[in-house]
């Protein structure tokens, strides 16, 4: 794969006064699992330690760093050298472990969050593979990830079971000459695969580098949690479980004896008259909202549902996070879709749904007693209340509040700004003045969609459904089937093709930007090295990536793009993407549409505006600890700022969109609502 090189950091080895690189990696062992507590938690435990470092400077030999040697001048030299920067591939390990470790127990110097250097990172920013053996393979690097030295730093990482002469209750390791020798040699390659990657790669741009070190501030300051909250949440989910199977298997005479047993859920559903495609929480809701259901399938239903929370199954992973100080640390993925979106890194706080029950503080303290009994007697679905409870898990440290906002209908309104949909930006800045609500946007969508005046809809009107349903399914190129994704069973197949006309007349401009969008991208690979402009971004092939540069100048990449004949008057665009976890051509080789596109450069451009955001909240004196989606969250000390002042900082336009309406609702309290 050929990558020209932009916007890299001169790297010149053995001249006074020029900037040189320190690449290293560590090896480590720790009786808790990393991939369990997350690298933060690992890092800080007692009994994690260093078994050895490979670095090296520049492209000098590999040398090996182990416990008992003094500490190498070429990390005193990076950490007070403005000259050096320091690089690793997934950076946060190595900075935890110098952090918690290498530096209180050995004297390490800490080089500073600006001149750190994520090989990771910068390789999702082109959306290449994040892990190190899969990139390797991408790049198709000389230096290639040991497989069988990866088995064993894998065995010699955790304890290993007591023998038959030794304590069963002790903790014993693989620590002999040959393993820990063969161990030196494998951390050894792995530098050479990184440095060779970092070589390869384009460095992250000013700005998103600047973002990236603001992710790293962010995820070792960490959310507080509500440690107590959730070990009764924990218990009441533990006292659910084998009740609900229980009864699962009653009705249905033992047919199905767990609640994760889908297959055999659906196959007793279907011998009951109620054949569905999947039992997703959307899906199960929308079934039991027909009044008409033989009684049992109701009820199984209904213990699907409740047993089925995601909430619940989060505890765990949200306790086994948090250290002793009951933060969790590392909870976000920078760059971790295509689009330059975050994702969650073990815990998801993505996932978390907000509450629907009326009283939240009497279900937190109905939760709070640990009594599955207590909480069942107030409320039927005593597991459902759990997942109310989600977000309140995470709380404002002792002597501090939270405070947030989220952007409001963020990606309809940069879909109308990118297409030029007036009407529909002018609907949000009316809104935005009036919040009347016969201005909602949904509503007025819905008027649209039914050739009524503006205003005979308001929110509580049943037509609104059929306007917010068809924007969130239909703004990239979705039709009926998406929909029945969005709302399943809530419209036969003849009102969902109504309702995708529909909003397809109301929205000429989107229409023909979906095909317009499509058309650039194909021009751009069939004209490698051209400038191809749509609307408010242009494609450009460099090498083998394709590039979507959007309005803010951030370059979403398309690796490996090329095209493909369908028939003689379509083709389609494609490239390789690892959003299912494989290598390979999108959408399983039927390429990139206009939705695709769409999709990403609203995406995109959403991630962008959120990004800026925070940057500028965070400027303003209001410490992120958290981001959902295009929501912020901050942990400030009690009595400081507004959510007024938090509201203004949000919604402010960026130089690259005055003209898009933006708008966000801010709350502040003691916990996450």
């Amino acid at each position: 794969m050929m990558l020209e090189r932009t916007n890299r950091e001169t790297v010149t080895s053995g001249h006074d006064g020029a900037q040189h690189v320190l690449h290293r990696d560590y090896e480590t062992r720790g009786v808790l699992a990393l991939n369990k507590v997350g690298a933060y938690h690992y890092a800080a435990d007692s009994r994690t330690t260093v078994l050895c470092c490979a670095y090296a400077v520049d492209n000098e030999p590999v040398k090996l760093w182990t416990p008992g040697d003094a500490i190498p001048s070429e990390f005193i030299e990076a950490a007070n050298n403005l000259n050096w920067i320091a690089v690793a591939h997934n950076a946060a390990f190595e900075m935890a472990i110098e952090q918690h470790i290498l530096g209180p127990r050995f004297g390490w110097p800490l080089i500073p969050f600006e001149r750190q250097r994520c090989t990771m990172a910068m390789a999702l920013a082109l959306s290449l593979p994040a892990k190190l053996d899969a990139v390797a393979r991408a790049l198709e690097l000389r230096h290639q990830k040991d497989a069988v030295g990866h088995r064993l730093m894998l065995m010699m990482s955790k304890p290993r079971k007591a023998r038959g002469d030794e304590d069963p209750s002790g903790v014993y390791w693989f620590e002999d000459g040959d393993r820990l020798g063969r161990l030196y040699e494998y951390c050894q390659q792995d530098l050479e695969t990184e440095r060779e990657l970092f070589g390869r790669l384009q460095s992250l741009s000013p700005s998103e580098q600047a973002l990236w070190v603001l992710d790293a501030t962010i995820n070792q300051r960490g959310f507080c949690v509500d440690r107590n909250l959730a070990e009764a949440a924990r218990k009441i989910a533990q006292a659910a479980a084998p009740e609900i199977d229980s009864e699962l298997a009653e009705v249905t005479g033992g047919v199905v004896t767990g609640v994760n047993q889908v297959a055999r859920l659906l196959a007793w559903l279907q011998q009951n008259g109620c054949a569905v495609k999947d039992l997703q929480q959307k899906t199960v809701a929308t079934l039991l909202e027909d009044s008409e259901l033989p009684p049992k399938v109701q009820r199984l239903l209904e213990l699907r549902q409740d047993g089925g929370q995601a909430a619940a199954k989060k505890i765990n992973t949200l306790l086994q996070r948090a250290g002793d100080d009951n933060r969790v640390r590392g909870a976000l993925q920078f760059h971790k879709a295509s689009t330059g979106r975050w994702a969650g890194e073990g815990f998801q706080p993505q996932n978390l749904k907000r509450p629907e029950v009326e009283d939240l503080e009497a279900a937190i303290a109905a939760v709070k007693t640990g009594s599955y009994e207590h909480v069942r007697s107030l409320y039927p679905r005593a597991l459902s209340v759990l997942g109310d409870l989600g977000r309140s898990l995470i709380v404002a440290a002792p002597g501090h509040t939270l405070i947030g906002a989220d952007f409001s209908a963020i990606e309809s309104r940069v879909l109308a700004w990118v297409a030029g949909e007036q009407w529909k930006l002018d609907a949000h800045r009316r809104f935005d003045a009036t919040q009347d609500p016969r201005d909602e946007p949904y509503s007025v969508l819905a008027c649209r969609m039914l050739h009524v005046p503006d205003g005979s809809f308001t929110p509580e009107s049943p037509e609104r459904r059929m306007g917010k349903y068809a924007d969130l399914a239909c703004g990239y190129l979705g039709g009926a089937g998406a929909i029945e994704r969005i709302a399943p069973g809530v419209f036969d197949e003849a009102k969902r093709e109504q309702i995708k006309n529909e909003w397809r007349a109301a929205h000429p401009n989107i229409k023909n930007f979906w095909y317009e969008i499509d058309r650039a991208a194909w021009a751009a690979v069939q004209n490698r090295g051209s400038i191809v402009r749509c609307g408010p971004v242009a494609f450009r092939v460099i090498g083998t990536f394709l590039f979507l540069k959007l309005p803010s100048g951030r370059k979403l990449a398309y690796p490996n793009a090329h095209t493909k004949l369908v028939d003689p008057q379509h083709g389609v665009v494609l490239f390789n993407d690892n959003s299912a976890g494989r290598w390979r051509d999108c959408r399983d080789g039927r390429g990139a549409y206009g939705g695709t596109w769409t999709e990403n450069i609203v995406q995109a451009i959403s991630r962008d505006l959120l990004a800026e955001a925070m940057q500028r909240v965070e400027a303003a004196g209001y410490p992120i600890v958290l981001h959902v989606h295009d929501e912020i969250i901050c942990e400030v000390p009690e009595g400081f700022g507004s959510t007024e002042e938090f509201t203004r900082i949000m919604t402010r336009a960026p130089s690259w969109a005055l003209t898009l309406p933006i708008a966000a609702k801010a709350w502040a309290g003691p916990r996450f609502s």
